[in-house]
């Protein structure tokens, strides 16, 4: 079996995932209406994806995975949201996964989903670790019962994590916790995403009963990482914000370049009048974006390069460095929902159009807004102890 490898050096890997980003634009960018019609990213660009080796991303390098730098990670997921932002937060979703089920499956669960038992190098590997299903321990591993929401992009998938609580009968001096993991085909997966926004990631709950995983299959938040290096010292939340921030840049970028070019045919009113980007109010609005968009890519990636340098290290984040993380991440997706906004509102009536991407912007920057992982309180959060 040949796994992906990516370059040593950072910036020449960085360069090698955003040409793995090229490589799947037209396609992703070919399938968006599908995704759009029904509700599911489309096969063809599940496989580009995937074949790309982007969804390794976050895989620890001894299994041949990228184990990208956070900045890398920001910058590839910006990259690929400005072309389809479902397609985005399914890569996302399964290079978390993937990446952590990479570095903490003990070694005979590495090789049934990486290895000699496993078709592929990284398989896709989606699902919600939050611990929304119940473990009983059995003699060898556990029966896990629960239904899981928001799977993003499940029906492209091959594995799925899902979260429980462990109810009693397990003595190994383990968490409360456990992180299960099933083939896909022996999850039941309920057809139920039907949204406004990220419509295209498929983000459909998914649900089994009494199901049996063996312990080789399982981990728990609380173990050490198994694998990996820098980038497994930087804990959860922080290590899953960066690619939050990279999606609502991605997007918010993509709002702008449109409506840039709207602006170079686009009038206000009777037909025959002045463009709009000739307008000193418009002027003014696109000069404001502007300077707020590079001013969130800014902010976040100093941040970001300041906690991967406290990686490097060799240290964990302190309490204040993983809450400025997340309040960053927070921060710059809601900057991003103005600058969307502000660019649907620029267009006038023809941004309501379906065929309008500025409208597809709109929804999926809203709906990306609506995740915990950026909720507002994290700002306050840090506010209250930075």
């Amino acid at each position: 079996m040949v796994l992906n490898r990516w370059p040593e050096d950072r910036l020449e890997k960085r360069e090698a995932l955003l040409g793995a980003v090229s490589s799947v634009s037209d396609t992703v960018a070919g399938n968006v209406s599908f995704g759009e019609e029904h509700c599911y990213l489309h096969p063809d660009s599940w496989g580009a994806i995937h074949n790309s080796g982007l969804l390794s991303l976050k895989l620890p390098s001894e299994l041949g995975g990228a184990e990208a730098d956070p900045v890398t990670q920001l910058e590839v997921l910006a990259a690929l949201a400005s072309i389809d932002t479902s397609a985005a937060w399914c890569t996302m979703v399964s290079a978390t996964n993937v990446g952590s089920a990479g570095a903490f499956l003990p070694n005979n669960g590495i090789d049934i989903v990486f290895g000699r038992e496993s078709s592929k190098s990284h398989p896709p590997i989606v699902g919600v670790g939050m611990p929304f299903g119940e473990a009983r321990a059995s003699e060898d591993g556990f029966v896990v019962s629960g239904r899981w929401p928001y799977g993003s992009g499940i029906k492209g998938s091959e594995w799925v994590t899902a979260g429980a609580k462990i109810l009693c009968g397990f003595k190994q001096n383990r968490s409360s916790e456990i992180r299960a993991l099933f083939r896909t085909s022996e999850v039941q997966i309920i057809d139920n995403w039907n949204v406004a926004g990220l419509r295209g990631s498929g983000s459909n709950d998914y649900a089994v009963s009494k199901a049996h995983v063996p312990l080789e299959l399982t981990w728990s938040g609380d173990d050490l990482p198994l694998r990996g290096g820098a980038l497994y010292r930087i804990k959860r939340p922080a290590f899953v914000v960066f690619g939050h921030a990279g999606i609502a840049i991605g997007t918010a970028k993509r709002a702008l370049q449109e409506i840039r070019s709207l602006s170079l045919s686009k009038a206000r009113g009777i037909p025959g009048q002045s463009l709009i980007g000739n307008s000193p109010h418009f002027q003014m609005m696109l000069g404001n974006v502007d300077l707020k968009m590079r001013s969130i890519e800014a902010l976040s990636k100093n941040v970001f390069e300041q906690a991967w340098n406290v990686a490097k290290s060799g240290e964990v984040l302190s309490e204040t460095e993983q809450s400025r993380v997340r309040a960053v991440g927070s921060w710059v997706t809601r900057e991003s929902v103005e600058i969307v906004d502000s660019c649907f509102h620029a267009a006038g009536g023809s941004a309501l159009n379906m065929d309008s991407s500025l409208q597809q912007c709109f929804r999926d920057m809203h709906a990306a807004a609506q995740h915990f992982m950026v909720s507002p309180n994290h700002v306050s959060t840090y506010g209250a102890i930075s």
